[in-house]
């Protein structure tokens, strides 16, 4: 039990994951934005990016599920 005040590890862990999922899909964004200025690649894959996003978090929470569920069963 944790002490009052503070985060659950469960929580921690959670924040810990979600921060690299988001630091990695800006990073991602801003390489894909360079190259689609400098006529690198089609603007077509700049303009697909933000499904890609909700496929990257798609994912992350299909993972997370799956860890959960195998770390209680």
């Amino acid at each position: 039990m944790p002490y009052p005040g503070q985060m659950p590890f469960n929580i921690r862990e959670l924040l810990i994951k979600f921060a690299f999922l988001v630091g990695a899909v800006i990073i991602i964004y801003a390489v894909l934005w360079m190259l689609a200025e400098l006529h690198l690649i089609p603007v077509i894959v700049y303009a697909l990016f933000p499904q890609i996003v909700l496929l990257l978090i798609g994912i992350f929470i299909i993972y997370f599920a799956y860890t959960r569920k195998k770390q209680f069963y």
